[in-house]
């Protein structure tokens, strides 16, 4: 996905959703399989296959926990996962909708996961954008800021500051705009 290349994604989700079944993978892994190929599926605008991957995470995700899910499935909590199903509809081009469950994921992550938080925030700005919520994009942004100032270092987490820097840029002029755009400058130059 950070390549952008969402035909791809979808394949090697599938074949190791084909492979996790050959072991009888728990739920989260097979959640976290599921939204991985939702995502390969809005990136490349297929709506009714990423509804359906979309569907199949969260019924996976009410199973519930499993004592045999991997150390490496515990980021997936309800916050992460309504944030990634956030960012396909986001991709989608269902922004109001992805500007909710975005806003929501944000509420429910916890500090232990400031990565993940801070992609969620660069999402959501993005998201707010886009819907011409400029005073949700702001208050998102200038979060995703402080989390990177205080420590939190992420690739992915400023490339997609530099996305919200290009968004925000048309409205440079709209209050508190200007000044969060050098801001923006400073932290990714």
């Amino acid at each position: 996905m950070d390549l952008n290349k969402g035909r791809e994604a979808v394949r090697f989700a599938r074949l190791t959703q084909t492979r996790s079944d050959m072991w009888s993978a728990s739920t989260r892994v097979t959640a976290l399989l599921a939204i991985r190929e939702a995502q390969g599926h809005a990136r490349v605008g297929d709506v009714f296959n990423c509804e359906a991957s979309i569907k199949r995470a969260w019924k996976e995700w009410e199973r519930g926990a499993d004592g045999r899910d991997p150390d490496w499935t515990t980021f997936l909590n309800l916050a992460e996962l309504t944030c990634l199903e956030g960012m396909c509809r986001l991709d989608l081009g269902q922004t109001k909708r992805a500007q909710r469950l975005l806003a929501e994921s944000e509420k429910l992550q916890d500090v232990a996961h400031s990565r993940n938080r801070g992609m969620c925030l660069g999402r959501l700005s993005v998201a707010a954008i886009s819907t011409g919520d400029i005073g949700h994009s702001i208050d998102a942004t200038t979060k995703a800021i402080e989390l990177t100032k205080t420590g939190m270092s992420s690739a992915r987490a400023i490339e997609q500051l530099k996305i919200v820097h290009d968004g925000l840029a048309p409205h440079h002029r709209a209050r508190g705009v200007g000044d969060l755009l050098e801001e923006i400058r400073a932290l990714v130059a």
